[in-house]
């Protein structure tokens, strides 16, 4: 059943009724040419209709999707709500080349929130992420960032018309996504057009410089060969454009510290400052904070073929901070601590690339007086890849888009959904009711069940059976850490 005709800036359109909630997808909130910044989409008087999900953006395996249409946003509103409702805008990751809002069917946390709930797609690969400015080219630089912008912008301007209220906007996002939050929350842009932020498996280290953003389009002009023609990349076949970063990447990760080839840059422009010092001075002290990862993060890395960049590039940032002895005396307080399912690699990696620096986040937020949760996903899901891996990166996300008792299809991700079990019901219906409450009220749960992160306590809530709250940094690994950490300061004073 179709719904009446909705009001937008650009023009009216029309949804479809989803049981208690409405549901209006592809909806156009901006158009591009390549490697430009993004405009407001042409406006329309009669009455559009989005029912469906729009064009996908361009990525492995979705080539054949039109670049200049692809920036669109859906959104699930529950029916017969006589007040504003707090809005959840989400963020897909996909490590910044793949994914879309597409994969998140948002019904279901409509429906029990009752909230509003928006996803967006937003441009990837070398079409959001690839640098050209210095090379003459593109009228912009952080292009995806920009584009994730004028979706908040226009949800900002748009969703009172869909029972949403624009003072109650969540900024959130996994992996990729969650990156894109982090950075998002720290623009002059952003500033009162959200007012709470949750991070689900954001590297909680710096952005990446300019300067290795300029060489990562280098080197993609150079194996184009177009070093003397760059603005021919931007006539360049998408399979050809995304077959050459592709190769591009490779050999990064193996030559270069950081082994990254996209995410959001400190371009002195679009993002002026390290999103990490913007919370550390207190400049959103007032924005209420959500950071949380998954047990074991990096074994869906360590078991993809090839393994990811990221699994060498982490242990090589680790032996630069500690040197060799000092990763040799981590790794084996790892095993001597290894619990019998757990591989003590593993373990090490996804707490220095994962748990660690979102832990930095979190004490740096709340040293500047905000107010921050932490937590970490433990429950494995009885959905592949999890099954036979464990609760390993996105857990948490399956199960907060679950619509209880299944999980959905991702279809973008070609990963079908499933049948849960009751410990998957009892873990997602208590993860999505925290979320809820955060999107709502601005705090995940009532304090005497999950407190506060405070520098003095520093409570990690373990979301598995049953929901526990443990302390941060205690245990003989903790401790290594600190021991390592403190003799490379004073090696440094020195």
């Amino acid at each position: 059943m179709l719904t009446n005709a909705v009001p937008t800036a650009h023009g009216p359109i029309i949804g479809a009724e989803q049981g208690y909630v409405r549901a209006f997808k592809g909806v156009p909130f901006a158009i591009a040419r390549r490697f430009a910044k993004a405009t407001p989409p042409l406006a329309w008087a009669e009455p559009r209709r989005c029912t469906d999900y729009g064009a996908y953006a361009p990525q492995p395996g979705h080539l054949d999707q039109a670049e200049e249409s692809c920036l669109s946003l859906n959104i699930w509103t529950p029916t017969g709500v006589d007040h504003p409702l707090p809005v959840l805008f989400f963020i897909h990751g996909g490590a910044f080349v793949t994914g879309g809002g597409a994969d998140y069917d948002g019904s279901f946390l409509a429906a029990h929130g009752p909230a509003v709930i928006v996803t967006i797609n937003y441009r990837l690969g070398p079409l959001g992420f690839l640098q050209l400015h210095r090379h003459g080219l593109g009228e912009a630089n952080n292009l995806a960032l920009q584009d994730a912008l004028a979706a908040l912008d226009w949800v900002h301007a748009n969703i009172a018309n869909f029972g949403g209220d624009p003072d109650q906007v969540t900024l959130s996002g996994q992996s990729a996504g969650a990156s894109m939050v982090i950075a998002l929350a720290t623009l002059p842009q952003a500033k009162g057009k959200f007012d709470r932020a949750l991070a689900l498996s954001a590297p909680g280290r710096n952005i990446m410089s300019a300067d290795h953003a300029d060489h990562v389009a280098r080197r993609v002009l150079d194996e184009l060969e177009l070093a003397r023609e760059p603005g021919a990349i931007a006539a360049v076949p998408l399979p050809k454009l995304f077959a050459a970063v592709e190769r591009v990447g490779r050999r990064l990760a193996d030559e270069t510290e950081s082994g990254s080839v996209f995410g959001p840059v400190l371009d002195g422009t679009v993002i002026p400052r390290q999103p990490r010092d913007v919370f550390a001075d207190g400049t959103l002290r007032d924005i209420p904070l959500w950071l949380g990862s998954c047990r074991d993060e990096m074994v869906m890395f360590l078991k993809s073929t090839p393994p990811a960049a990221m699994i060498r590039t982490t242990e090589r940032q680790v032996r630069a901070a500690f040197g060799d002895a000092g990763w040799e005396r981590l790794l084996a307080s790892y095993r001597a601590t290894a619990r019998t399912d757990e591989d003590a690699y593993e373990a090490l990696l996804s707490d220095a690339f994962w748990h660690r620096p979102m832990a930095d986040l979190a004490r740096l937020h709340a040293a500047a007086g905000g107010a921050v949760w932490l937590s970490r996903f433990d429950h494995r899901p009885a959905l592949e890849p999890f099954l036979s891996q464990g609760p390993t990166h996105g857990a948490d996300n399956a199960c907060l888009w679950a619509h209880l008792p299944k999980f959905i299809d991702r279809p973008i991700l070609k990963r079908k959904g499933g049948p849960m079990t009751p410990a998957d019901i009892d873990v997602a219906a208590r993860f999505q009711d925290n979320v809820l409450r955060f999107v709502t009220t601005g705090a995940p749960g009532v304090a005497e069940a999950w407190p506060r992160f405070e520098l003095a306590k520093e409570p990690l809530a373990i979301f598995g059976q049953p929901f526990h709250i443990v302390p941060l940094n205690e245990g003989a690994r903790a401790r290594m850490w600190a021991e390592l950490t403190e003799q490379s300061r004073s090696k440094i004073v020195a």
